[in-house]
């Protein structure tokens, strides 16, 4: 049994190594792996150079060049720095994607809510609500129509490390800031977020 585990693994070695690209235009592993450590960082065809692009990634090398210009958007789960107990995403977690809708946790066990995210020109995330989530154990009172879709109730802002800062706006109604429901969201999701 070791015998076919050992030549299985020494097997795979073999195939990873083969497929490797040796084109010394493509960038280096120091390269990859950087791109692997931060979140902003992402790799684009530029005529015959990889261009990194990075708000915090490595420096120039050789063909491969580091723009400050133009992150990557995040995407993928983020936990609530200080909230780390919340490993299985109860109430304190977003998962970003931009080609599907996401769930946000108002009041952990009894309120969430079903977003979409826009990133806008100036590298920040908008959300958006687009309707109550089915897992909702409260919140039957609160009138889900009368609130805009339009307008953001949070928007998401990168930092330098990687991590996200969401600024919790509130539901708003024909524009303007719906006060009686101003808090929900509030407290589970203002804050700063790491990746999980």
């Amino acid at each position: 049994m070791k015998f076919k585990l050992t030549l299985s693994i020494i097997g795979c070695f073999f195939i990873l190594n083969s497929c490797k690209n040796k084109d010394p235009t493509m960038p280096t592993s120091e390269t990859d792996s950087a791109l692997e450590t931060s979140p902003w960082q992402t790799l684009t065809k530029s005529g015959n150079k990889d261009t990194v692009s990075s708000k915090s990634g490595p420096t120039s090398k050789g063909n491969t060049e580091v723009s400050e210009d133009s992150p990557v958007t995040p995407q993928g789960h983020y936990i609530k720095i200080g909230q780390e107990e919340d490993m299985h995403c109860g109430c304190y977690c977003l998962d970003i994607n931009f080609n599907s809708i996401s769930e946000l946790c108002l009041s952990p066990d009894t309120i969430y809510i079903q977003v979409r995210f826009e990133m806008t020109d100036s590298n920040l995330i908008e959300v958006y609500l687009t309707a109550p989530s089915d897992r909702n154990s409260q919140g039957e009172k609160i009138s889900w129509d009368l609130f805009d879709r339009d307008r953001p109730i949070a928007i998401i802002s990168p930092s330098s490390s990687g991590e996200l800062d969401l600024d919790w706006l509130g539901f708003s109604i024909k524009g303007e800031l719906a006060m009686d429901y101003a808090i929900f969201g509030k407290k589970t999701l203002e804050g700063k977020f790491k990746k999980k």
